[in-house]
């Protein structure tokens, strides 16, 4: 097996470079030899061999990825991914620069890319680069990620949990449900991926909770509508009030982003927003993450991911909205599912790509106008509140 992971890696690299830069290359190699003949002359490219008994080209990561894919379960198929083989070279490279080799070695900062590392880790050699390139085309790549839904999936799902509520007898119960559900209409509506969700800061909803309560909709408004401070301020609106070290922000500032009080599909935002503050009052919480259980602990994704496709379940036998054939444990989980689904929505509303990047934050500081740092709270609300046009009909338009 040793053996055969050797050859493996020696074909893969090989098969790194495109064939015809090779051949041409071989062939300008026996030029020159044939040409040296003529004038007794000694070839001028470096000599063959003999190598050095060591592995400077990381022969032997080469070897432990391969190995790795051979024995290691699959989570979509019987084998493992190219991406879940090569994540051995990370660690690898990580462990060789804390070594007392790699600590030896020095460093340069280039500006405007970043650091660069002279180094002779063999993870980062030339001969790993040919073969992890070649491995990626003979493995290639099976993906089963996250499938969006329609919009009004989502809607239903939310009415279901909210009846279920509403009906609940026992009152941990009830409270867990409507938070599941609040974080579902968050995520879907602010377009953030699952665990985005999970740092929405209480205080900061709570502070905010009153401002766009009542609000006024210019009439014929689309995205491209260019409207005043006075109207873009006063668009019925909740405050998404993020907290955390993420999107560029240090955890000690707000990312707030301000959505619809209520979309054109049924989404309501602010309605999840408030029972989820009344539901963090009851328990007594009034500081900390708004998702967390009684005793102020952050939420589990993996229990709010189960509520969430159980009621999908629901959603595709008792409607069309999701086909009967759809296996819903592996197409839809609440990591992707809701901002794939608003994502399609928005692109069904004509909304172009610079608002689907400024509201996604899929661009650098500039392009992604609504997160400042450095701004207190209340500057950082005021600035959100100017950006509506964009947050607010992105959402408004689900």
């Amino acid at each position: 097996m040793y053996v055969r992971c050797i050859r493996r890696a020696n074909l893969d690299a090989m098969a790194g470079k495109a064939s015809s830069t090779i051949e041409s290359h071989r062939r300008i190699v026996d030029q020159v030899v044939k040409l040296c003949e003529r004038i007794n002359k000694t070839p001028s490219f470096e000599p063959r061999g003999p190598m050095p008994l060591s592995d400077p080209v990381g022969m032997g990561l080469a070897v432990e990825m391969l190995t790795k894919s051979v024995f290691a379960k699959g989570r979509i198929r019987d084998t493992i991914q190219f991406d879940t083989m090569r994540g051995v070279r990370s660690p690898y490279s990580k462990a060789y620069e804390s070594s007392p080799r790699g600590v030896a070695e020095g460093s340069t900062f280039a500006k405007g890319t970043g650091r660069v590392r002279p180094t002779a880790c063999p993870g980062q050699s030339e001969f790993m680069q040919d073969f992890l390139r070649g491995a990626e085309y003979r493995m290639g790549f099976d993906s089963e990620a996250d499938h969006g839904v329609r919009m009004a999936a989502i809607v239903r799902t939310l009415e279901l949990i909210r009846e279920d509520a509403d009906n609940c007898d026992d009152e941990i119960t009830a409270n867990d449900l409507y938070k599941v559900g609040a974080f579902i209409c968050l995520v879907t509506a602010a377009s953030l991926r699952g665990y985005e969700g999970f740092y929405l800061d209480l205080v900061g909803v709570r502070e905010h909770l009153d401002q766009g309560r009542v609000g006024q909709i210019p009439p014929n408004i689309t995205h491209t509508s260019v409207i005043s401070e006075e109207e873009a301020t006063n668009l019925p609106h909740v405050a998404v009030c993020l907290l955390g070290n993420f999107k560029g922000e240090g955890g000690i500032n707000y990312h707030i982003i301000n959505v619809a009080n209520e979309t054109m599909s049924g989404l309501q935002p602010r309605w999840w927003m408030e029972k989820l503050v009344s539901v963090a009052e009851n328990e007594g919480r009034y500081v900390g993450p708004a998702f967390a259980t009684a005793s102020g602990k952050l939420a589990s994704s993996c229990d709010y991911d189960a509520v969430f496709r159980m009621y999908l379940k629901k959603v595709q036998a008792t409607t069309d909205f999701i086909p009967d054939d759809v296996n819903v444990d592996v197409y839809y989980s609440l990591s992707r599912t809701p901002r794939k689904s608003a994502l399609t929505r928005a692109r069904r509303a004509n909304i172009g790509t610079k608002h689907l990047d400024a509201m996604n934050r899929w661009r650098t500081v500039e392009t992604a106008q609504g997160r400042r740092s450095r701004f207190n709270m209340r500057q950082h609300y005021s600035e959100a509140c100017l950006l509506m046009p964009t947050t607010w009909f992105y959402s408004y338009a689900l």
